[in-house]
């Protein structure tokens, strides 16, 4: 033993005086993918490795003094080989007959961490100290140092020093503090034990053991290191590169890892552009958690927005934690209550109705094919209004009634099958369905309001733009899909004017208005017994859908317009603060008018309650409304 030791310090000595240059191969540190924005801008990286790495003038100076003085001092004046930490080390080993000690510089352990495994044999380590020296002759001392801090491994997953900030202090690794700092530089040694988590008071006195070492080599004073051991850390895991959008990157990984092998996405630094906007994905996040706050922690919620043109991904939360459940919820199937209605709405102006047509909201009894009796009612006090409503207010107010006489008129058969042209390719023809009783996800009925919101486009939702490799090539490209005109342009005008009588007053989202301060279509949502909350609607330029409830079968026990309605306004207020204000575009030939909602007719001066209507050319009604004119009450009395 000692004479292969004495051989291969030999070797390595005549190695580093004999001035050859043998062949390094290129460091292939793992390096993680990373997602970019729709303005180019980073939005998380994916790595089986939780690894970020950060160049060496992002890293705090406290920890490069901590590590140089409890992993190797003399880092900055040795050649990659340190003899008197070579040779304590090889004399604990004979006497222990195994290796127990491993006197290794940071350049021999940057080596290791590049070219290595971590098997602890002589044949390892002679190869360990090759790759070192020869790392010391093409690198700097600053770059080996560089790769040394991105690549150590700190315990919990955390690999490289900007990742264990995050892990244990929720903080980068510029913003570590002494103390922070001489905790991390002494767990590399013994990761499973120094882990603060799980054994802070061992942590703790290694934590000692750096700082008396910083101060005995003179890089911090007597008082730095008394105050450093007496601060009180608080462990804290946080974000592992901006976990904004954790469920839209681990949709996105799982796609490109079907197309392209976990080893390429994990590890190959693939630049993956999509259509997030990183602005609107935090204005997604932060309004789920301020409304949410307060409520029951098991309370869920999803949040899907998407471009109005174009159907591309512009935002999206999955549910509150994803470091608690990683269910992605726009994914899931659920029934969406009333913010179904304005597809069957959509069917009836195709058939020839307008928004100002009548529909009487009274009890109506269906005789269903297997023998049931379906008697459709009203949320609220009673079961019906006794009184006939324009298709527009019906909306306005989210009338059941109204709404099934409506598709039943319609043929159910037919209009389910009409709906495929929306995206719902699941629509079971029942009654019902025009209240929501068939089960959709939260993304396609994003993508089928995206339709009515882009004059009758559709377009199947996106995420991709590019995606290439760690040179710069692309692997792959995706455009926009052509589109497909699945409504009429002028229907679908119709349609969004009669959703923004939502907003108006006497309508179930009134409240809302003034909070989006915008042009705005809306529809809100509430399941049987108030199981499902949702809130949909859209700007001309983003589309969004809002859902709450239990992944369990429990009741939210709130209306879609009381607990989705405000994220849903909180977003898309924020979102769109850098769009521009604009209203509907309505196509040329159409003609807005104010009706009467009593009669149905062109109102008059004295008409009580009135709304603004849309109609193609040749639709509106053609008479006024003489019900309330002082002459007639005359007449009456």
């Amino acid at each position: 033993m000692k004479r292969f030791l004495l051989l291969m310090i030999t070797g390595m000595m005549l190695i580093s005086t004999s001035g050859c240059v043998l062949s390094l191969p290129e460091p292939d540190v793992p390096e993680a993918s990373v997602l970019i924005d729709i303005e180019g801008r980073p939005i998380q990286g994916l790595a089986a490795q939780n690894r970020v790495s950060v160049p060496l003038e992002e890293i705090s100076p406290y920890f490069i003094q901590a590590i140089i003085a409890v992993e190797d001092k003399n880092f900055y004046q040795h050649h990659g080989l340190d003899l008197g930490g070579l040779l304590r080390a090889t004399w604990s080993n004979l006497k222990s007959h195994k290796i127990v000690a491993g006197g290794s510089t940071i350049t021999q352990q940057t080596a290791k961490n590049i070219y290595l495994s971590n098997e602890r044999t002589m044949v390892r380590k002679v190869k360990e100290l090759y790759y070192a020296f020869l790392l010391e002759k093409r690198y700097s001392k600053d770059e080996i140092l560089d790769m040394y801090c991105n690549t150590i491994y700190f315990g919990q997953g955390a690999y490289g020093i900007e990742v264990a900030a995050r892990t244990y202090f929720a903080c980068n690794a510029s913003d570590l503090d002494l103390a922070q700092a001489a905790l991390l530089a002494g767990i590399p040694q013994w990761p499973s034990k120094y882990d603060p988590y799980i054994n802070p008071e061992y942590a703790k006195k290694r934590q000692e053991i750096v700082l008396y070492r910083m101060f005995d080599e003179g890089k911090i004073s007597q008082e730095e290191m008394l105050a450093a051991l007496d601060e009180k850390l608080e462990y804290k895991k946080g974000i592992f590169i901006d976990s904004v959008a954790p469920h839209f990157a681990a949709m996105v990984r799982d796609e490109l890892r079907a197309r392209h092998g976990d080893a390429q996405v994990y590890q190959g630094g693939l630049e993956i552009s999509t259509t997030m906007d990183l602005d609107m994905q935090k204005a997604a996040k932060q309004a789920v958690e301020k409304v949410l706050q307060a409520e029951d922690p098991e309370l869920q919620a999803a949040l899907i927005a998407l471009d109005v043109h174009t159907g591309q991904i512009r935002a999206m939360v999955g549910g509150r934690d994803y470091s608690q459940s990683k269910l992605n919820r726009v994914f899931s199937y659920r029934q969406p209550g009333s913010t179904f209605k304005p597809f069957v709405y959509s069917l009836a102006l195709e058939d020839g109705l307008t928004a100002a047509d009548m529909y009487e909201c009274k009890e109506s009894v269906y005789h269903l094919p297997n023998g049931d009796v379906y008697r459709p009612t009203d949320y609220g006090d009673k079961p019906y209004h006794e009184r006939p409503f324009t298709l527009k207010e019906a909306i306005a107010i989210s009338d059941n009634v109204v709404a099934v006489r409506l598709l039943h008129d319609l043929g159910v058969e037919e209009s389910a099958s009409r709906l495929k042209a929306f995206g719902f390719t699941q629509i079971q023809p029942v009654l019902s369905l025009v209240l929501g009783s068939n089960e959709v996800r939260p993304l396609d009925l994003a993508a089928g309001f995206q339709a009515i919101a882009n004059q009758g486009t559709y377009h199947k939702p996106s995420y991709l733009l590019e995606v290439k490799d760690r040179q710069g090539h692309s692997l792959e490209k995706h455009k926009p899909s052509s589109g497909q005109q699945v409504l009429d342009t002028e229907i679908a005008a119709i349609i969004t004017d009669m959703m923004q009588g939502v907003l108006e007053p006497g309508g179930t989202a009134s409240h809302l208005k003034q909070k989006i301060g915008r042009p705005a279509a809306v529809k809100t949502g509430t399941t049987d017994e108030y199981r499902d909350a949702w809130f949909v609607g859209y700007t001309p330029d983003l589309v969004c859908v809002v859902w709450v409830g239990y992944d369990r079968q429990r009741n939210v026990n709130l209306p879609g317009g009381a607990i989705a309605g405000p994220i849903w306004a909180d977003f898309i207020y924020h979102a769109s603060s850098k769009l521009p204000v604009r209203d509907f575009s309505v196509p040329e030939g159409m003609e807005r008018m104010s009706i009467c909602l009593d009669s149905g007719l062109i109102a008059g001066e004295t008409c009580p309650r009135t709304m603004p209507m849309l109609f193609k050319d040749g639709t509106a009604p053609d008479d006024v409304c003489y019900e309330h004119s002082p002459m007639l009450n005359w007449w009456r009395r």
